[in-house]
């Protein structure tokens, strides 16, 4: 592409500087999507575990929760890309679900949400007491520790290279699809893996001094409230950061994505 590769630095700063720009134009779909994401995270965190004990069940439940905030945070995502890409200024949260953008965009999202989820489900699987049952047979349930880690690290692999497949798709680029995105973030992966761990670093850290100050009322209405208000703001940041690093992301790597597929 036309754009030269900055550095990690520069990519840092860059990140942080899409991200208030973002928010700052973006406000009305971001304080939609701020919404979804607090009351999202609320259920998935506490519907399946009132609904059944069972493991499996749970883990099931959870991740049809979660695609289910996939198909409604579908639109503030692509109002990201765009604007960020082609400057249209977000002006209302659009559930285009005719357009072939809106439906692969988040078929995308929802792969993505099943692969990063798999190591934990399979986990559960593995907890469910009793057997498991599919078309007849029975699932074996002897899953080693070490096999959910290697899953959770060859998942996150596969995702981070899916990355730049999302800006993509939000700009109907002519070669949007999961080869030529794993190909143009393989040839730079070290320098995909730099811009997009370090900018989450300094959000880690935030989060692991804020948690402990929400113990003072365990339990309260007030307690839970911040809680879940704290939760939504740091999602919506946490996936606006990722969002923002994916365009620029594209922007710089992103050279078969922009060839016609054959």
């Amino acid at each position: 592409m036309d754009h030269p590769r900055p550095s990690v630095l520069t990519a840092l700063f860059w990140a942080y500087w899409d991200l208030c720009h973002v928010l700052r134009k973006a406000w009305r779909p971001a304080l939609f999507a701020f919404l979804v994401l607090s009351f999202g995270s609320l259920a998935a965190l506490v519907g399946p575990r009132l609904l059944t004990y069972d493991p499996a069940g749970q883990a099931v439940m959870r991740l049809a929760i979660l695609v289910g905030l996939c198909f409604l945070l579908t639109p503030f995502f692509l109002a990201v890309h765009r604007f960020l890409l082609l400057g249209e200024a977000p002006t209302r949260y659009d559930f285009e679900l005719s357009s072939p953008r809106f439906q692969l965009f988040f078929g995308w999202l929802a792969v993505g949400v099943v692969l990063l989820s798999f190591p934990s489900t399979l986990a559960a699987f593995a907890e469910a007491k009793g057997p498991v049952y599919y078309f007849g047979g029975q699932l074996p349930l002897d899953v080693d520790s070490r096999m959910v880690r290697v899953a959770r690290i060859v998942t996150w692999v596969v995702v981070m290279q899916l990355l730049v497949l999302f800006p993509a798709v939000a700009v109907d680029a002519p070669g949007a699809g999961w080869q030529n995105a794993f190909s143009d973030t393989r040839s730079r992966i070290w320098f995909v893996l730099a811009v997009t761990i370090l900018p989450f670093i300094p959000i880690g850290l935030l989060v692991v001094a804020v948690v402990p100050l929400f113990r003072f009322s365990p339990g309260s209405f007030t307690g839970m409230v911040a809680g879940l208000l704290w939760v939504g703001a740091t999602l919506l940041i946490a996936s606006t950061l990722g969002a923002v690093i994916a365009s620029r992301l594209y922007q710089v790597i992103g050279d078969r994505l922009n060839t016609p597929l054959r």
